[in-house]
């Protein structure tokens, strides 16, 4: 989820294997297609025009660099459209509207897989790499406030959700050259290694977003830079901390992290070298008040905690330097305010973060109570990987 503050369908038919096979393999017309996916039928509605009109004034100021910026959005006023910022007939950004649809539920795999498959497989879009940000409610992988039969991993739309295997079957087909989430608590081991074959990077922040979203206007260039997408990646993480850090209307309440997906592989070996010879009942005895929280649900129970902290409970002197040197590969920028900010009820609205144990993504760390959350835990790829 975002956090709302007082102060402030097509199917995907690719021939070949669905891997990198779906893309055009005609000579790019630019240099880089970005869809920007806005689920916003739920109670962040009003902050998302107010991020396309941040994300047209970020183009009217620094251009697009040749490449293509789209803006699927489904508010809860407007049925969903697709538009293009695009230069209009007086030089202008505008917003032009590619296809207005009836009103659907845009947090199913069919309605995203039509929605991706309008934009990356189209001849108008082709380019050299593409770009996908995702912007809704988001809770790693966990349900929402209240167990249910499906897990509310990214987007809310209205009363739907999408777990995480929706989103990666979503995504089937596609290798991004980037995904980022507008989102809360989406920098998660779990929701990094079940997109690991989606894309090559993602920027997601670990604890709450608040509903003002990203800076777009000012991360608008790196989002079509020519620089290499690490780097390109790495300032938009910068830019989003320093916009929060240094305000005075908002909370000072960023935290953020870039993965890079291809070292995920070697972090998955060296847990599951920690956790081989730990049973459920030494996880289950660890003192979760030692390892830093990262999120403030409003459950009873607290269920994201850092990552890194976790791991280091568990391990041997010897087995954490080599999984602090593993996941350096992997989270390869990190950054966080003093104190982030959550939805509470009651009580100050905002936790300190230890920025010297702070590693920039969570884990779910499973707990004998939470009956339910370990078994639907037991069907996440990074279970598999590191526990079974």
């Amino acid at each position: 989820m975002k956090i709302k503050t007082n102060v402030f369908s097509l199917l995907i038919v690719c021939t070949g294997l669905f891997l990198t096979s779906c893309w055009p393999d005609n000579d790019p017309a630019a240099t880089r297609t970005v869809l920007v996916y806005m689920a916003a039928d739920n109670s962040l509605n009003p902050f998302s025009y107010d991020n396309i009109n941040s994300i047209v004034a970020g183009a009217e100021q620094y251009g697009l660099n040749n490449g293509n910026l789209l803006i699927y959005h489904d508010s809860s006023g407007e049925p969903p459209r697709l538009i293009q910022i695009t230069k209009g007939a007086g030089g202008a950004m505008e917003q032009k509207i590619i296809r207005t649809y009836e009103e659907r539920n845009s947090v199913s795999i069919d309605v995203m897989r039509g929605v991706l498959a309008e934009v990356f497989l189209s001849e108008d879009y082709r380019a050299d790499s593409y770009g996908l940000l995702l912007w809704s409610h988001g809770t790693a992988w966990l349900p929402g406030y209240e167990l249910k039969s499906y897990l509310r991993a990214y987007g809310q739309d209205d009363s739907d959700y999408m777990e995480i295997y929706d989103l990666k079957e979503a995504l089937l087909g596609y290798q991004f050259d980037y995904i980022i989430f507008d989102d809360c608590y989406m920098a998660n081991i779990e929701v990094a290694y079940t997109l690991r074959d989606r894309t090559g990077y993602i920027l997601a922040s670990p604890t709450e977003v608040l509903a003002d979203g990203l800076p777009y206007r000012y991360i608008l260039p790196y989002l079509f830079s020519d620089e290499p997408v690490a780097n390109a990646l790495k300032k938009i993480g910068e830019t989003f901390y320093s916009y929060y850090n240094e305000q005075n209307h908002l909370p000072k309440s960023a935290s953020i992290a870039l993965v890079k997906t291809q070292k995920l592989g070697e972090l998955a070996a060296v847990c599951r070298e920690i956790l081989s010879d730990k049973s459920p009942e030494t996880i289950f005895s660890l003192p979760l008040r030692d390892i830093q929280l990262i999120e403030r649900l409003g459950q009873p129970y607290h269920a994201l905690y850092d990552f890194g902290d976790y791991i280091k409970q568990l391990a041997t002197e010897e087995q954490y330097a080599r999984f602090k040197n593993a996941l350096k590969e992997v989270v390869i920028y990190q950054n966080t305010t003093d104190i982030a900010y959550y939805n509470a009820e009651g009580g100050q609205p905002g936790f300190p973060v230890d920025k010297e144990r702070f590693c920039g993504i969570s884990s779910y760390v499973p707990q004998e109570a939470l009956t339910k959350l370990n078994e639907w835990y037991k069907q996440l790829d990074w279970y598999k990987a590191v526990y079974e």
